[in-house]
C-alpha cells in the first residue's frame, strides 16, 4: 500500500504524483480560503533541517514537503518506500506558470540577484502570454517585513522566491500569514535558468539522474554542495540501519 508521506531522515516527504498537487493548487485557488506553502526538497535541504532545528521547524510549517531530485527518490528506494514521482522545483514553475497562463492568474517574483527576477518575468511572459505578472523584486531589496507587505500588496497567486534555502524557506514561513490566498514556494536557482542566464542539463542527462554532475561540470563552484549527497546517502542507510528491525520485516512484503 503507497504511504501519504515517507520518512526521510525524520523528513516527512509527501508522496503524490506532480498531477494531483496541481490539483489540489486548483481547488485551493478557486475555493479563495488559504494559501499554500510548497517545499521542493533536494537532499541539500533535508541535511540543513537534520543540522538545524530553526531551519526544520520552518520546513516543517509547509503544507507539502515535495521530493526534488534523485536522490531523494534513490532515498525512498533504499528504505524500501519508493517515492512515486520526482518533483522537482524548476518542473513545477514551468508546470505553475502553465496552470496560471490557462487561468490567467498572477505570479511575484521574488529573489535572485539584481535584474534576474525582471528577465525570468519578461521570458515568462513570452513563453506564458496569459499569465499576469504581479511584479518582482530582486533578492537584495531587503527580506524583512516591510518588503513582504509590499509583495503582500499586489494579491499573487503564486510567489516564487528564489532566495536559496535556508533563506526563502524561512521567508515563506514567517511571513506565509501575510497572503491568505497565494501559493507560497521557493525556487532556488529557477530564475537564473528561466531567464535563460544559466542553462540547465540537458534531457539526456535528466533523464538519466545525471543533472547533478552537469552541474558540477559546468558550474564547479558547486563542488562544495554537491558533497552533501554522498553524506546525505550515509545517513539514509545509517536511518535504516538503526531501524532495521523495521526494513528487514518490510522487504519480506514486498
Amino acid at each position: 500500500m503507497t504511504q501519504d508521506k515517507v520518512m526521510i531522515l525524520d523528513m516527512p516527504i509527501d508522496n503524490m504524483s506532480k498531477h494531483k498537487l496541481i490539483d489540489i493548487v486548483d481547488k485551493e485557488l478557486e475555493l479563495q480560503q488559504k494559501n499554500l506553502f510548497i517545499v521542493t526538497a533536494n537532499p541539500e535541504i533535508i541535511m540543513s533541517a537534520k543540522k538545524s532545528p530553526s531551519y526544520k521547524k520552518s520546513v516543517l510549517q509547509a503544507d507539502f514537503i515535495v521530493p526534488d531530485g534523485s536522490g531523494v527518490m534513490m532515498a525512498s528506494d533504499i528504505l524500501l518506500d519508493p517515492l512515486q514521482e520526482k518533483i522537482t522545483g524548476y518542473d513545477l514553475v514551468h508546470s505553475f506558470l502553465s496552470y496560471a497562463n490557462d487561468k490567467s492568474k498572477s505570479v511575484y517574483f521574488f529573489g535572485s540577484k539584481e535584474g534576474v527576477a525582471v528577465d525570468a518575468a519578461i521570458k515568462s511572459s513570452k513563453l506564458y502570454p496569459n499569465v499576469r505578472i504581479a511584479g518582482t523584486k530582486d533578492g537584495y531589496s531587503g527580506l524583512g517585513l516591510d518588503i513582504a507587505e509590499e509583495i503582500a500588496a499586489t494579491q499573487p497567486d503564486f510567489i516564487f522566491i528564489g532566495l536559496g534555502a535556508p533563506l526563502q524557506e524561512k521567508w515563506a514561513a514567517d511571513y506565509k500569514h501575510l497572503f491568505p490566498n497565494s501559493i507560497l514556494m521557493g525556487v532556488g536557482g529557477s530564475f537564473d535558468v528561466l531567464s535563460g542566464n544559466t542553462k540547465r542539463a540537458p534531457q539526456f542527462w535528466i533523464n538519466h539522474n545525471l543533472e547533478w554532475m552537469y552541474r558540477l561540470i559546468t558550474q564547479p563552484v558547486r563542488g562544495k554542495r554537491m558533497l552533501q549527497l554522498p553524506l546525505f546517502v550515509a545517513e539514509v542507510y545509517k536511518q535504516k540501519w538503526s531501524h532495521r528491525k523495521v526494513y528487514v520485516k518490510r522487504e519480506r512484503h514486498i
